[in-house]
């Protein structure tokens, strides 16, 4: 069961990866040959005044040999020494007592993560802002500025033009993907992220030679690089700037931070000395534009996810750059601007409940709270168990409709509590509108770090329940790998993402107060 699920999951990173680099969704086939040549992404083949891949040096080793197994004789000693260090080995020792099982949970999570780097590795698709089609190139007419379209906007049935497109909450318009940089920028991440925790498990070289090109081509190389703002993000066809919401696109640099620490010792970092001072000039750049900017000061501004994960991405930058001070004040005020005021006394979202699929949202704020907690403990500020005053908050339904609610009063325990218990009864009993679906990988993930942050008596129970919801969802899935299971097709089905098969690598990163890595997803 878990080869074929590995094999599916490569199967379908595969068949992203081909999406990109031929066109297949991204355009029409029945596209002119003429206008098909305008538009499609450049193949890295045929452009060699671009960038050029990393070359494997490890003579007669092909790429088909690589690591897809972990062997914990051949941890590297530089990365054993880190989880000493960054947790402590007492602490380490009494986890690994802790859980009967963490072995196998460690051998999974690794495995996944090989799996995933292994196919980020071998793909040498060009990620770049500079590959857009000629015809979404950004009203500033430079193609290093990155841009993406609004998720939840569609055509204008009251004008003849169809402008400007207007907003449709909850129902996302697959015409996103027809400018890449959202995508593309997402995988430079993901890609990153997963082969810095590949090389901190097996020091196999490639894997950080391989992140540090990636990190080159979108940020530094003089051909792709993007230019340091995000001026265009979330751009609404029939209007020329880009919007508020299109800041949130950049949160998950952090997993490209977490994999530029797990490679530092590696001989590509020490290759390649200039490489993290331009990465922290091109930063500070783009943090001067986010204090400037007033579309990033209006998402700094917001009170529900926007404004979570805004300060998830601002932390993370300021932690780069070496900016500690600033880091640890931003956590202090994380208290009563994001956490306390988030989360009511009985652990809902009102800020998220009011949307079209509300257990989602709920359940993506909650994650973001909870990397902002892992990265305040690294600067020693408790957000785990804030407790915010009770509060009237005012809340935007629409341009013309606002409501006022209660809210405050509870933490980030009472919240996971709140999903974990709705999330093993009937979708029907959810006391919000919801026609999405909800993931019960991503709720039992965070049932098991609660335990880690919480105690484990008081959550054995709700990670039980949560296991044996899964497995009644989907037979098998509740304790053992991850996998994808499609939802019973109604507006209220369940579905369990692809990810990491469980909470290992988050568990460990908090465990380390954030100083390993942070929980990617």
């Amino acid at each position: 069961m878990e080869k074929q699920r590995l094999k599916e999951e490569e199967d379908r990173e595969r068949k992203d990866i081909e999406e990109v680099n031929n066109d297949k969704i991204l355009f029409n086939n029945e596209d002119d040959d003429e206008e098909k040549e305008k538009r499609t992404p450049p193949q890295e083949g045929n452009n060699r005044h671009l960038v050029q891949q990393p070359q494997d040096n490890n003579k007669g080793v092909l790429q088909d040999d690589l690591p897809t197994e972990f062997d914990e004789a051949f941890l590297p000693t530089a990365s054993k020494k880190l989880l000493e260090e960054k947790i402590g080995v007492k602490a380490l020792d009494d986890y690994f007592k802790s859980r009967p099982h963490i072995k196998l949970e460690r051998d999974a999570a690794v495995k996944y993560i090989l799996g995933q780097a292994n196919i980020a590795y071998r793909n040498n698709s060009i990620y770049s802002v500079v590959i857009k089609p000629k015809d979404k190139i950004p009203p500033s007419g430079d193609i290093h500025d990155y841009t993406s379209l609004a998720r939840y906007f569609w055509k204008n049935p009251n004008t003849p033009s169809g402008l400007p497109y207007i907003r449709i909450d909850g129902k996302p318009n697959p015409d996103m993907d027809l400018v890449w940089d959202y995508r593309l920028l997402r995988k430079v991440f993901r890609d990153c992220y997963y082969m810095g925790q590949a090389y901190f498990w097996t020091g196999e070289e490639r894997y950080a030679e391989k992140v540090v090109f990636r990190v080159k081509q979108w940020f530094l190389d003089e051909e792709t690089y993007m230019n340091p703002n995000i001026k265009y993000g979330s751009l609404i066809f029939g209007n020329n700037l880009g919007r508020a919401q299109g800041v949130l696109d950049m949160f998950k640099v952090y997993g490209m931070f977490d994999a530029l620490k797990a490679i530092e010792g590696s001989k590509a970092m020490h290759s390649e000395p200039t490489l993290i001072p331009r990465l922290q000039t091109w930063f500070k750049s783009y943090i001067s534009w986010l204090d400037e900017s007033f579309e990033a000061n209006q998402e700094k501004n917001a009170k529900n996810n926007h404004g979570t994960y805004f300060s998830v991405q601002y932390v993370s930058i300021l932690e780069f750059l070496g900016r500690n001070e600033d880091a640890r004040a931003l956590m202090e005020e994380a208290k009563e601007k994001r956490v306390g005021p988030q989360i009511r006394k009985d652990g809902a979202q009102p800020h998220e409940t009011f949307r079209p699929i509300s257990f989602f949202y709920s359940t993506f704020n909650l994650q973001g709270l909870m990397l902002l907690a892992i990265q305040a403990s690294t600067y020693d500020v408790d957000l785990w168990h804030h407790r915010g005053p009770v509060i009237q908050s005012t809340i935007r339904i629409t341009s013309k409709k606002s409501v006022t609610i209660e809210s405050g009063g509870g933490t980030i325990e009472d919240a996971i509590r709140y999903l974990s218990e709705y999330a093993v009864r009937d979708p029907s009993e959810w006391p919000y509108f919801d026609s999405g679906t909800r993931n019960l990988k991503d709720v039992l993930k965070m049932a098991k770090m609660a335990s880690v942050v919480y105690g484990q008596n008081h959550w054995q129970v709700p990670i039980e329940n949560l296991e044996a919801k899964i497995d009644e969802e989907i037979p098998g899935e509740g304790t053992g790998g991850e996998g994808a299971g499609a939802g019973s097709g109604n507006t209220h089905s369940t579905t369990v993402d692809e990810g990491d098969p469980n909470s290992f690598i988050c568990e460990l990163g908090i465990l380390s107060k954030g100083r390993l890595w942070h929980c990617y997803k």
